[in-house]
This record gives C-alpha cells, sequence and structure tokens, in this order.
C-alpha cells in the first residue's frame, strides 16, 4: 500500500465572504465544546404555552396594537406586516414560546421523535425541546448555527463553518455535552477555517455528508505515481471518534456552492448548489457508478482522478450527474418522502419536483413568490414549504395552498427550518418566531 499526502489550501478564501451577511436568511435541519458548569441564566426553560395569544383590554386594544406594530419598524397597512395577533383557536400554526433571544434567528430544527427535538441559530444558540419544555443548551460559541442532523438521539450535528462542527451524544439530565471536532483530512493535512457549512445530511451514523465552499486540495503518493489536485467541496466522515476526534475525507467538486443534501439512502442522495453564475439552480444526483473507491488500494494503473481510475483517494463513492431545474435562481432545500418523489424550493417561491422517470425536474405552480428556504413531509402527500413574509404551503397530495399561522406583531419573519415527527406534530422556526403545528381549524382558510 503507498502512503499518500493530503493537503489543502485557501486560495478561494475570498469566495466565502459573499454569503457571510447574508448567514441569517437561510434554510436548514438536528448536534459539540464541554461545558462543565454553564451559568445558571444560560439554562432557561420555558414551557409551551396551550392558552391562545393573550386579550388586549377592549379599551386600549386598536390603539395598543397600532403603536406596538409602528414601535416594531413596521407600517399596518403593508401586507408584509403583521397588525394584529391572531388567535390561536382559529390557526393552523401557533406561536410558542421559547428561551431564545428575539434578537437571534433560529435557522434549523430537527430531531428524532416528539419528544427529543433540537433547534440551531444565531448567537450560538442550541435549543431543545423533550415533549413539554424547552431548553436553552449552552454551546459555548456565540456563531451562528446553519444546520442540524442527527442519526438518533444519541448522536446529533449542529454545525456553523469548518472551524465550529459540535458533535452531542443527546440530551440528558437537562443538559447536553458538546465536542468540537473540526474536520482535518483523513492524512490531518488543512482545512481552511471558517467557511461556512449550510448543507448536512447522513444516511446513517457511519455515513455523514457536510459541504462547504469549495477550496483546493491535493493528494500525492510519495512515489510520485499517484496525484490529485482541485477543488474539492464536501466531507465525509470516515473515522470513528478518538483521541483526535472525527476524521474527514475530501471529495472533488466543481466551484459551486452546495445548499442543501438529501438522500433516501447512501445510495441515492440530491444536492441543491449555487455556482454564482448562469446555473445559480444547479442540481446533482448522486448514485453508484464507475468511479473510483475513495480509498488507496493496491492498484497503480492511473494517474489523477479519471473515471477509470480505482486508485483515487479523495473520489466519492456516487456518481454526480446534473438535472436540469429549470430555475436560475438559487435552491436552498431538497426533500423526499422516497427516492421517487423529491422536492426541492427557493428563489422566488420556486418549488421543483422529480419523480423517478423524470429527466429534469418539473415545474410546479407556486402561490407565492416569496423565496422558499426549507422543505420537509411526513410523506407523499403531505409535504410543507417555509419561506420568507411568513409564508407557509401545505401539499396534499393534489393542491399546494397557504396555511394559517400566528405571528407576532411587526414585520413578518423569514422561515428557515421546518421538521416533525409526524404529521400531526410539526415544527417550524424563523426570525424570532417559533411555531408548532395545531391541525386544521375551522375558518382558517383551507379546506
Amino acid at each position: 500500500m503507498r502512503r499518500v499526502v493530503i493537503a489543502s489550501s485557501g486560495r478561494r478564501a475570498g469566495l466565502a465572504s459573499g454569503i457571510i451577511g447574508g448567514a441569517l436568511l437561510v434554510s436548514f435541519a438536528s448536534c459539540a465544546t464541554n461545558m462543565e458548569s454553564p451559568p445558571a441564566d444560560d439554562d432557561v426553560r420555558s414551557s409551551v404555552p396551550e392558552a391562545a395569544a393573550p386579550e388586549l383590554d377592549a379599551a386600549h386594544a386598536e390603539a395598543d396594537a397600532t403603536d406596538a406594530v409602528v414601535d416594531a419598524g413596521c407600517d399596518p397597512a403593508d401586507p408584509g406586516c403583521t397588525a394584529e395577533v391572531i388567535s390561536c383557536d382559529t390557526v393552523e400554526w401557533c406561536l410558542v414560546q421559547t428561551p431564545a433571544s428575539p434578537f437571534h434567528a433560529l435557522t434549523a430544527v430537527c430531531g428524532s421523535s416528539k419528544d427529543d427535538v433540537w433547534a440551531g441559530g444565531a448567537g450560538g444558540t442550541v435549543l431543545h425541546y423533550d415533549g413539554a419544555t424547552w431548553t436553552a443548551i449552552p454551546s459555548g460559541f456565540k456563531e451562528v448555527f446553519y444546520n442540524v442532523w442527527g442519526s438518533g438521539p444519541n448522536d446529533v450535528w449542529i454545525v456553523s463553518h469548518t472551524g465550529l462542527v459540535l458533535h452531542g451524544t443527546g440530551f440528558e439530565d437537562g443538559t447536553a455535552v458538546w465536542t468540537n471536532t473540526p474536520p482535518t483530512l483523513w492524512s490531518n493535512a488543512e482545512v481552511p477555517s471558517l467557511r461556512p457549512i449550510r448543507a448536512l445530511w447522513g444516511s446513517s451514523a457511519d455515513d455523514v455528508r457536510m459541504a462547504t465552499y469549495p477550496f483546493y486540495s491535493y493528494a500525492y503518493s510519495w512515489d510520485g505515481e499517484f496525484y490529485f489536485g482541485g477543488d474539492v467541496n464536501q466531507l465525509v466522515k470516515t473515522t470513528p471518534e478518538g483521541e483526535g476526534g472525527y476524521e474527514w475525507r475530501a471529495l472533488p467538486g466543481s466551484e459551486h456552492f452546495i445548499t442543501s443534501i438529501w438522500g433516501s439512502s447512501a445510495t441515492d442522495v440530491w444536492m441543491t448548489a449555487d455556482n454564482g453564475g448562469s446555473e445559480r439552480g444547479m442540481t446533482l444526483h448522486g448514485t453508484p457508478g464507475p468511479r473510483p473507491n475513495p480509498r488507496i488500494d493496491e492498484s497503480y494503473d492511473c494517474f489523477g482522478c479519471e473515471p477509470e481510475c480505482t486508485s483515487c483517494a479523495i473520489a466519492d463513492d456516487l456518481v454526480w450527474t446534473p438535472v436540469e431545474s429549470q430555475t436560475s435562481g438559487v435552491l436552498e432545500s431538497v426533500w423526499g418522502s422516497s427516492a421517487s418523489d423529491v422536492w426541492a424550493v427557493g428563489y422566488g417561491g420556486a418549488i421543483r419536483r422529480f419523480a423517478t422517470s423524470d429527466v429534469r425536474w418539473q415545474v410546479v405552480a407556486s402561490p407565492t413568490t416569496q423565496t422558499l428556504h426549507h422543505v420537509w413531509g411526513s410523506g407523499p402527500n403531505d409535504v410543507w414549504f417555509v419561506g420568507d413574509q411568513g409564508t407557509i404551503l401545505h401539499y396534499d397530495g393534489k393542491t399546494i395552498e397557504p396555511s394559517s399561522v400566528q405571528l407576532p406583531l411587526g414585520p413578518k419573519p423569514a422561515l428557515h427550518g421546518i421538521w416533525g415527527s409526524g404529521p400531526n406534530d410539526v415544527w417550524i422556526v424563523g426570525d424570532g418566531a417559533t411555531l408548532h403545528y395545531t391541525g386544521r381549524k375551522q375558518g382558517s382558510g383551507r379546506k
């Protein structure tokens, strides 16, 4: 077996700067620095309110509501403004109080059951819901967490950038312990720091993918017979956690930024990506094919990472095929109920659907022009879409229509993440708002 060295360069550091300023307005999905004695005021708990929004005194309700809206920097006549908090009794989605700061957007939510839900966001915010109470979990950091994912209650990842990848073993005794495992390549070569990680997904605890801006990397054998030099934009976990933490395998990728990853299995994976040019709505489908095995073997029959090469150190297990999305706008989220039913959403209210027999994405008529940040569902006839200005849409197997929602006074918040344990237990998180699905209500707007 030849020894192979992998190294990297931060030559594309400038590419990352463009998204950091807008980092709060992205979509995501469940968990990382040991905290022995968290400050008492950080471990705040908040019960889920069962009652409707508080009633205002009739004599002052209208004036107080108008003043509150104006104070929030919002014109009550603006359709993007909430001038009145609707009663929870008449809507499908109700506001839920959490210990998160109203100034810190929640960007992602995911869980393993209705009693084990995680959310993350700006200001290093990490929250956990145990079926009755949302608890603030000190993370020890102040950065924005962009994505949350877990294979189960005892394997949770929450990511911010290439220097901040937190792993936890679950919620226990009212808290959680995080270990920061910033990615190193399997040869312990450098990975550029502070590259935002938007996309995170796995098929199991042993198969976890995350993606960031492309950076230059190279691999070579000491005898010079093997060499790869080029862009990589994915990292795949390769080894169990030990004294040095997890290690990651870099995967080749073009100069595009992956915005989301979802798969029905380890061998059927979808990505949405932004190349910053004419193909900002890129989608890629990963399936097994004649690609090189990602690990060095005894074969010395090729140079570099050509498709026929069996010795490429950093190649992917999957072949990635571009699929026409029929949009030039960025697609921010992909999800499917199965390998034969996949959805993608993004800029300008774009909704796309892909079935097994399709050669390109189907354009689905959308009832909104607001950018959609996330898609999730419990099955093929129960799919939810969330986005800017409090937009919540639902697909029931036949039509897509708006869902009624209780929003706080002021500008309607962007909604970034959605996840549920089933059709009747679904959570949405966003800018200063956490929402829980309470079921269809009479007069709620949906038939």
